[in-house]
């Protein structure tokens, strides 16, 4: 129901509104016919006694504790405490403060909590510091947490056109040593003979490679020694300055490894998959306009790049980077165009940890590139298989932020670190979600099938319980079978 904006409304549709913000209250999804038949476990009448008590003329309210409490009985519920009943309908004198205190309460129960039940058992009867700690979590923070730090300069620049050098699948210089090795072989061999044997394609890969150094591939030279010789010794002169650069880069690398494994604090990991070496300058690029824009830079925020650290095997690499997805509050995941099982993998591990996931998916450039990364950002917005995923310790579905520039990703970082994201819940397909207001992502959802709600706690719950339970002692194990 509406009302005009210059009139009161009308007592019909105060009430109408008052029981449906009562019902989203309790975590239902109300229909306008008898909003409160979902939720009261008394007659309607008796219902409706405690809600005149309540309702004035105007689109006022004469709401206080005692009165809420009796409303909240009738509906099968346990009375609010005076801090719950402070912290969110103590100032809701009217209809349209009622509505937005409701929001903002069912907004930090999506929050904090799996289902809409256990908030309401859980902070309605908090003691009132177990509910200031759970509330805190919600709240706005102070950026001077960030802000007073040090400047975060300590890790090293790698230059941008080595770094493709420390790759375990992208990088190296394997084609040069393929050049290298097929002019040493042709020193001694026929020459016709060995360029046959090689193929279209690989005499294709030859020609490219040097022209990349200066240098031209004639098939009618190759039998010619001072051709040969030639261009051998700029091959080798070529392979020993990119194992020069490559130590140079290792090392940095290596440096920068410890570095990031003994700062006090990590913000954020940013991850990505590199395939070429312009992916490298590509993830260079993002990241300096993110951690350098006006609204990130003041935070002084320290962030893990893959790409400026090295450790001399995968196993290492790859627990020095599990390492640093445990510690960071937030994932930034640089998509590309296509999935990969390492990065994948990294947004589902963050947001079964329960931290924010910021994926971003650049905007493109050709007509054929646009149309992919729009079809990749639909993606994970609306069912990549990854995007939702169960927080392990709490049971909460976590959703990712989709983002399709470098400022946007700031902005979400900001406001994600600072606890200011701007959210709003809709009811869809049988889920309540929880979505960010300027990208319309999901980051949490609610499931209003009872069943499945009950399925779902129960099992989870006794999951952890098993989990957590002590290690039965042997003399238990034998008392036990003692009894049976």
């Amino acid at each position: 129901m509406t009302t005009s904006a210059c009139q009161p409304p009308s007592a019909d549709d105060c009430r109408q509104r008052f029981l449906i913000a009562v019902a989203k209250l309790l975590g239902e999804n109300p229909v306008e016919a008898d909003p409160s038949a979902c939720v009261r476990i008394c007659e309607r009448w008796a219902l409706e006694e405690t809600v005149n008590t309540i309702l004035r003329p105007g689109g006022l309210l004469g709401l206080n504790r005692d009165v809420f409490s009796r409303l909240m009985i009738q509906c099968g519920k346990r009375p609010v405490t005076e801090h719950f009943y402070q912290a969110f309908f103590a100032k809701a004198a009217t209809i349209g403060q009622f509505e937005a205190a409701v929001e903002r309460y069912r907004v930090k129960c999506m929050l904090l909590f799996g289902n809409f039940k256990y908030a309401y058992r859980t902070l309605a009867t908090a003691s009132p510091q177990k509910l200031q700690k759970l509330l805190e979590q919600t709240e706005p923070l102070d950026q001077t947490e960030f802000t007073k730090r040090p400047e975060f300069n300590e890790i090293e620049r790698i230059p941008l056109e080595d770094r493709h050098l420390l790759g375990y699948i992208s990088g190296g210089h394997q084609d040069l040593l393929f050049c290298l090795d097929f002019f040493q072989v042709l020193q001694g061999s026929p020459a016709v003979s060995n360029l046959g044997e090689l193929g279209l394609q690989k005499q294709e890969k030859l020609s490219k490679v040097l022209r990349e150094y200066g240098l031209a591939f004639d098939p009618d030279r190759i039998a010619e020694p001072a051709y040969l010789a030639h261009v051998t010794s700029r091959l080798q002169g070529a392979l020993d300055s990119v194992k020069k650069r490559a130590s140079d880069a290792m090392e940095m690398g290596q440096r920068n490894t410890r570095r990031y494994l003994s700062l006090p604090h990590l913000d954020v990991y940013v991850a990505t998959s590199m395939e070429k070496p312009q992916d490298f300058a590509s993830q260079d690029n993002f990241i300096r306009e993110v951690f350098e824009h006006k609204d990130i830079k003041p935070l002084r925020l320290r962030y893990f790049d893959p790409t400026l650290s090295y450790a001399d095997d995968r196993v290492t690499k790859g627990l020095i980077e599990a390492l640093m997805l445990r510690r960071a509050r937030v994932t930034i995941y640089n998509a590309g165009a296509k999935d990969t099982l390492g990065k994948d993998s990294e947004l589902a591990a963050t947001l079964a940890q329960g931290k924010p996931v910021i994926v971003y998916v650049a905007e493109g450039g050709d007509e054929a590139e646009k149309e992919i990364l729009n079809s990749r950002a639909k993606k994970f917005l609306v069912d990549h298989p990854l995007g939702l995923q169960i927080d392990v310790n709490s049971g909460v579905a976590h959703g990712i932020i989709a983002v399709r520039s470098a400022p946007q990703c700031a902005l979400l970082l900001r406001k994600v670190l600072l606890n200011q994201l701007e959210l709003k819940i809709a009811h869809e397909g049988g889920n309540y979600r929880l979505c960010e207001a300027d990208t319309g992502s999901v980051i949490r959802v609610v499931s209003d099938d009872p069943f499945l709600t009950h399925a779902f706690w129960t099992y989870f719950h006794d999951t952890r319980r098993r989990e957590s339970a002590p290690e039965p002692r042997p003399s238990d194990r034998s008392a036990a079978a003692a009894g049976e």
